[in-house]
Parts: structure tokens; sequence; C-alpha cells
């Protein structure tokens, strides 16, 4: 029996996206082709691999074992293309980074500016994702690396497997208000009756500020949603509310906005990078994995947690 990697890698996709139809989606392919690749590797396993689950599929258990031991084949190929990389004279090529807004705009762009000015070969592309989207997009291979969150009190994000996690920073957690009318530090519970401004509930940042202000001791009473803070802080100048936003995205706050820090513990947003386990070695991938964590270090107390493991 030889399995054909690149059947292996459609199966990958089919079990990261959920649906054939996805999965052909991502790869460029049509889904009869999708199918077609899939009926092969069943020939050559010798066994089933999915079964269906409504308009989804599912692996079956031999189809997971198979998706398991793939994972360390992808990761050599990884580390083969990065050894090719290292015999280049240069850095070039294409480089696919994602981050939320804040972090993309005071870290991010920034960094790759820098490098692509320093390295015209290389092309880099940033993209605004959420975490959840962007971690999936570079497990299917479609970015490089992805500066992604977590607040403090939520489940630890540890990488999935295929991934490499480096923690960058923390940072804190600050209360928007209307200039002049709170004291600093702030007690949430302070501000248990009035209006907030909040990203969407599925974000994570709108699930830390409803997570947050439940542990005062209240649910908020939300009147302006949205992902964008220049929005959030609108609403806190013009119409009197309040927001929960972390200190970058609050860098700058508009006339008529207090940025006060949260009393007793807070809470804090970690920072982190994520990588394809056996791509650090792409000289344009720890190039800039280095300028992340040289940047981080400049702009807040870097994170006291440990690197996952390489």
């Amino acid at each position: 029996m030889e399995l054909d990697v690149r059947r292996l890698r459609v199966l990958r996709e089919v079990a990261l996206c959920g649906t054939v139809t996805a999965a052909a989606e991502s790869l460029g392919f049509t889904p009869s082709a999708v199918s077609q690749q899939l009926s092969a590797l069943e020939r050559e396993s010798g066994v089933t691999l999915l079964e269906r689950a409504g308009r989804r599929v599912r692996l079956t258990d031999a189809g997971q074992v198979l998706v398991r031991r793939t994972e360390p084949v992808l990761v050599a190929l990884e580390e083969a293309q990065a050894a090719l990389e290292e015999s280049r004279d240069s850095i070039a090529g294409e480089m696919r980074l994602a981050a939320a807004g804040s972090i993309a705009r005071a870290l991010v762009i920034p960094v790759v500016a820098r490098i692509t000015a320093a390295r015209p070969a290389l092309r880099a592309r940033v993209l605004e994702c959420e975490t959840g989207d962007s971690v999936r997009e570079l497990l299917l291979g479609h970015l490089d690396v992805v500066v992604a969150h977590e607040y403090s009190g939520s489940e630890s994000g540890q990488p999935p497997d295929g991934a490499v996690r480096v923690d960058l920073f923390t940072e804190d957690m600050c209360v928007a208000v209307p200039a002049g009318r709170h004291a600093a530090p702030v007690d949430l519970a302070t501000l248990a009756g009035a209006v907030w401004a909040a990203e969407p509930p599925q974000s994570t940042c709108g699930r830390a500020t409803r997570a947050g202000c439940r542990a005062a001791g209240f649910d908020p009473d939300i009147r302006y949603v949205s992902s964008d803070p220049g929005v959030l802080l609108s609403a806190v100048r013009c119409a009197g509310a309040v927001a929960l936003l972390p200190r970058l995205a609050v860098a700058e706050p508009p006339p008529g906005v207090d940025v006060l820090p949260v009393a007793g513990a807070g809470i804090r947003r970690l920072v982190y990078a994520t990588h394809r386990r056996g791509s650090a070695g792409r000289p344009g991938i720890a190039l800039v994995l280095a300028s992340l964590s040289a940047a981080a270090a400049e702009l807040c107390l870097p994170s006291s947690r440990s690197a996952a493991g390489a």
C-alpha cells in the first residue's frame, strides 16, 4: 500500500473544512475532483475514511488516525521547503499574514513595512481576520503567520495539531468613558447602570467584555455594537456610553474620551503569533517572527508565558 501525499492533504482539508464543497473551494478543485481523490485514497488504504453526517462529512476512526499521521508528513514537507529557501541568497516570494484590527495597526503593519522596505524581493500581504478563522486558514496553507489573541479568564488558545504558538506580549483592557466623569482606577461594578458600547458577542473582545461585566455582578446594557474601536469610541464621545477595550485599541482616544485603568486584577489580552509546525526554518517566516517579537517588546511588557514548542 502506497499513499499519495496529495490525497492525504485533500483528506486533511476535508477534515478541517467539514464539507467536500468547502474543501474543494479551499483547494481550487471541483467537488467532484475532491470526491474522486478521496475515493482513490480509500482504495489505496483499503478502509472507509469518511461518512455522511447530514450535509457535512465526518471522519471514521480510520480517517482520524490517517489525518493524525498525515501531520508529521506535512511538517516534513514544510521543513523541506524551509531547507530549499535557506539555500537561496535572498529572502523572496510571498508572505501572507493575518491579525485583528488594533494589532494589525500597531504591530503587524509597521513590522511588515520595515521588512519589505529592506527586502524588496519579499512581497507581504496583511489581512484582517478573527482568531478562529485565521488559524484555520493557516492550517489550510492560505496564511503563513497569524498574530492572534486571547483574554484572561478564557480557555487557553493552545495551538491545534500542526501549528506552533509564540507568545509576544500582554496588555491591559481599559475603560473608555466620557471625559471628566470617572476617576482612575474604575471599578466595573460602578458602571452597572451605564449604557455600553461593545464588540459583537461572537468576537473574542465582545465575549471578554460581557464576561468581565458579569464577573463584576451585572449584565451590560449594550446599545452600540461594532467591531471597529473607532465606532465604539464615537458612542462614548457622542452618546455617553462606556466601553472596555484593549490598550492598543485606545492608544489615541478622541477628544472628550478618557481611557482609564480597571480596578483590581482587571482583564488582560495576550497577543501571540502562530505558524505551521516546521515552517519556522523558512527565512521569511523566521524574519517575521523575530521582528514581531522585537517590536512587541517595544510596545508593551513581554508576556511572561513561555513560547510553545518549535
